[in-house]
C-alpha cells in the first residue's frame, strides 16, 4: 500500500518538514477522543492509551483466577482489551519491519473510519445521563 501521503523517510525529514508530524497529530487526537468516549460511556475499566492501570488492575484481583467469567465482565473486558492491544501493537511492528510506517497508518485509519460509520448506525438503548 504505497500512497507517498507520508514518506518513508519521515523520520528524517525533521525538524526541517514538520508536515509529516500530521498523522502523528490525528492519531494523538483520535486517542484523546478515544479517552473522552470511553468515560462518558461509563467504560472506565478499558484501557484506551495506557496498559499499566489495567495490568495493576488484573494483578491486584482478589478473585482472578477463582471467579467465573459470567460474572466478571469488567475483568473480562480489561483482559480482552490488555490482548488486543498488544496483539495490535505485534502487528504494528510486523507492518513497519521495513522501516516504513505507511502501512500501518493507513490500516488503523481505515479500521478507525470503519468503527465510526458502524458507531454512527448503532441503535442505542436509551438515553445516556452524564453527572
Amino acid at each position: 500500500m504505497v500512497s507517498d501521503v507520508v514518506p518513508d523517510d519521515a523520520g528524517n525529514q525533521l525538524p526541517r518538514n514538520c508536515i509529516v508530524l500530521l498523522p502523528l497529530g490525528l492519531l494523538s487526537f483520535q486517542s484523546a477522543g478515544q479517552i473522552v468516549a470511553s468515560r462518558m460511556l461509563a467504560y472506565n475499566e478499558l484501557p484506551t492509551v495506557v496498559l499499566t492501570s489495567t495490568y495493576c488492575d488484573l494483578m491486584f484481583d482478589p478473585a482472578l483466577f477463582t471467579a467465573s467469567m459470567k460474572e466478571t465482565s469488567k475483568r473480562n473486558r480489561r483482559f480482552v482489551s490488555a490482548i488486543a492491544l498488544l496483539l495490535g501493537a505485534a502487528l504494528g511492528g510486523i507492518l513497519t519491519r521495513d522501516g516504513s510506517i505507511a502501512d500501518a497508518l493507513w490500516i488503523a485509519g481505515i479500521v478507525k473510519v470503519i468503527m465510526a460509520v458502524i458507531w454512527i448506525f448503532w441503535k442505542g438503548e436509551g438515553s445516556i445521563r452524564l453527572e
